[in-house]
């Protein structure tokens, strides 16, 4: 019975879990009845419920879901005159490990990538970040996002119109070859 007992707290001590963080889940009311108009990532059984309390950092509760991948937040923001910069909606969420998304550790900043499109006749700029850790995703990500890396993804068929600040910058190479192409990067220098 010894020998058991002892076998058995051996084999819990070798058993290493799954690399999982905790992750908050949500989205706001707008991001989910324009889901498809944003082009936002569907996953395989994956669902989501409204709430617009998504909106607000300080509103998250930390009864997220565990993920094995990273912690994910898409903002939607506006781009006109009118409401250039005012978050109109956000996804909270995990998104699976891919092969596109390089190595991340708690430590590192999140990556993001953005683009600009039309949706609903109103200018929006859509940047999504990654970031790895406990909740990560939630209160203090806007911050965190300000010193963020850029992260390049394979082309995809949605042309960037202009630049955004949020929350990396992104700037037009300047030779006529790559004319419309965009480079990105941290706020204080460009990725070549």
């Amino acid at each position: 019975m010894f020998q058991r007992i002892i076998s058995l707290l051996l084999l819990l001590y070798a058993y290493k879990p799954i690399d999982a963080y905790m992750c908050h889940k949500c989205a706001s009311t707008d991001a989910v009845w324009n889901w498809v108009k944003y082009g936002l990532p569907v996953n395989q059984g994956d669902s989501i419920v409204s709430d617009d309390k998504c909106l607000v950092e300080s509103k998250l509760k930390k009864d997220g879901d565990a993920c094995a991948g990273y912690c994910m937040t898409i903002n939607i923001t506006r781009t006109d005159e009118e409401n250039k910069g005012k978050t109109i909606s956000i996804v909270r969420d995990c998104q699976p490990r891919t092969r596109n998304l390089p190595e991340l550790t708690e430590e590192d900043a999140p990556l993001c990538t953005s683009y600009e499109k039309v949706v609903n006749r109103r200018n929006v700029n859509i940047t999504t970040c990654y970031c790895r850790g406990h909740y990560c995703n939630g209160l203090g990500f806007a911050e965190a996002t300000r010193h963020s890396k850029a992260l390049e993804l394979p082309q995809n068929s949605i042309e960037p119109k202009e630049s955004s600040n949020f929350p990396c910058t992104c700037r037009r190479k300047k030779d006529d070859e790559n004319e419309g192409e965009y480079e990105m990067g941290r706020q204080e220098e460009v990725i070549n």
